[in-house]
């Protein structure tokens, strides 16, 4: 047992400490049998996982939950900087004040008379050339990708892919020309599924065009694909999970026999929704 009594901060710089020394305890071969497992691997999941629930409470428009996601958040970057500070590997505080030092140095129009950047594009085309020219953070001769992480999931890696050959002009000149490939890639699809000698390797291939094309265009639209599917995951859950609840209590068995049945009780669920203005869907999923 580690004694310890826990007593509300009221500043910013206290309370981000008290979470520190609370991860050090937990962390201590004295604290949490779950907490000293975990590895920097285990905890950059938990950081992914909780930043979409906050961006879901964010949705939601639910302020406690927004602030309860942000804590967890914060305490998985903390459980973070613990680890390396155990090593260790490099000097936690060398972290934050590089990432300070990156700040001050990327923005001179804020903190200099050097630039005169007055808009976001101006602002971003500074950034990299920043990036480049002074830090010398250039792609590797023979991958212009090199700066994109292999890591990413496939879905982030093709919207970091597609927005780097963007900004040297590799673009459609709208979001027409985007809609036109969309489509396009969508015959491909069609065409490779319902060939005479249909090859599945082929129909992978197609589908995979098609995604890149539809994550290229939710770029051109200025909509994050990763969080629009997030949302579009939870709100097909959420209604589901209700149309599976009208089935039970309605004695509707939840199988290819009873299609129609479910399709009625989709459109119920979807007509006691709140209408989203200017919105408007299918009858059936």
């Amino acid at each position: 047992m580690i004694p310890y009594t826990f007593e509300r901060k009221q500043q910013l710089s206290d309370a981000l400490m008290e979470l520190f020394h609370i991860v050090t305890m937990l962390r201590s071969p004295e604290g949490c049998p779950w907490d000293r497992q975990q590895n920097p691997k285990s905890i950059a999941g938990n950081v992914q996982d909780e930043t979409y629930e906050y961006i879901d409470a964010l949705d939601k428009q639910d302020p406690s939950g927004e602030q309860e996601e942000l804590g967890d958040i914060m305490l998985n970057v903390m459980m973070l900087l613990e680890m390396h500070n155990e090593k260790p590997d490099f000097n936690i505080v060398d972290s934050i004040n590089g990432v300070c030092e990156k700040l001050v140095r990327r923005h001179p129009h804020v903190f200099s008379n050097t630039s005169h950047a007055t808009t976001p594009d101006e602002v971003l085309d500074q950034w990299n050339t920043i990036k480049e020219n002074v830090e010398g953070r250039k792609p590797a001769s023979d991958n212009f990708f090199s700066k994109v992480p292999d890591s990413l999931p496939p879905l982030e890696r093709a919207k970091e892919i597609s927005k780097k050959a963007a900004k040297v002009g590799f673009d459609w000149p709208d979001k027409q020309g985007v809609i036109d490939k969309v489509c396009e890639e969508l015959d491909e699809v069609i065409e490779a599924d319902t060939a005479l000698d249909r090859v599945p390797d082929e129909v992978e291939l197609e589908v995979g065009d098609l995604l890149f094309a539809v994550i290229n265009y939710a770029r051109h639209l200025g909509v994050n694909p990763s969080t629009a599917l997030y949302r579009a995951n939870r709100k097909f859950e959420e209604r589901f999970n209700k149309v599976d609840k009208l089935s039970q209590e309605r004695k509707v068995p939840l199988d290819k026999e009873h299609v129609k049945e479910m399709n009625d009780l989709w459109d119920e669920v979807k007509a006691k929704e709140p209408k989203r203005p200017g919105h408007k869907e299918p009858s059936t999923y």
